[in-house]
């Protein structure tokens, strides 16, 4: 469960409108390159960032293509390797 949840706060992130997304780093270019189809896809329903978009995507975790798969997997470990070289936990 702790995958699924910190995929679909991965995918939140992703789909935030990028007016009110920091400036992009290659991960979330890589996500949104990689993911924006299963948005499409699956959730375009829904108004991007929001709960019912991560609900969504929730709901059709298994649906997900390779590609978005992957590079959530990426953007994890780039999360985790970065708070250990800073310090955090």
């Amino acid at each position: 469960m702790p995958l699924l949840r910190s995929t679909v706060l991965v995918l939140g992130v992703l789909l935030v409108p990028a007016a009110a997304a920091a400036q992009p780093t290659p991960m979330r270019e890589l996500l949104k390159l990689s993911c924006t189809g299963d948005y499409l896809e699956h959730c375009s329903m829904h108004a991007p960032g929001g709960p019912e978009v991560e609900a969504c995507f929730r709901q059709n975790i298994r649906k997900l293509s390779r590609p978005c798969a992957q590079a959530i997997t990426a953007y994890q470990r780039d999360k985790k390797r970065n708070r250990q070289v800073s310090g955090g936990h």
